[in-house]
């Protein structure tokens, strides 16, 4: 299981690449937006828009509430489709957090 303290770690250098590389935003999008019921809310959301106000969000409550990432999580394929040749090391980052959830699902 990985430890609270790295697995928060790795949510901030996310967050960081994020603001780094200008994907960061500073308005938020409407409710209705958040309201999606798309995986990774495609219709209407940017993927880091996604990744900024519905995921970072939720998997830091989550590991706070359980200790670790929901298991079988997949998200770097995802940002591999999005940015293509594109941002490697928020896939690095991405992927990271897919092999922790991964684990999850092994360590119980």
């Amino acid at each position: 299981m990985i430890d609270a303290s790295t697995l928060a770690d790795q949510l901030d250098a996310i967050e960081r690449y994020l603001k780094t590389h200008q994907l960061w935003s500073t308005d938020t999008p409407e409710p209705a937006a958040l309201a999606s019921t798309k995986p990774f809310a495609v219709d209407t959301l940017t993927f880091e828009q996604w990744l900024q106000f519905l995921f970072l969000p939720k998997a830091r409550q989550y590991a706070l509430q359980h200790g670790c990432l929901p298991p079988g999580m997949s998200i770097a394929p995802m940002a591999k489709e999005v940015y293509q040749h594109q941002h490697s090391e928020l896939i690095h980052k991405l992927l990271v957090l897919d092999h922790y959830s991964a684990r999850e699902v092994t360590d119980d």
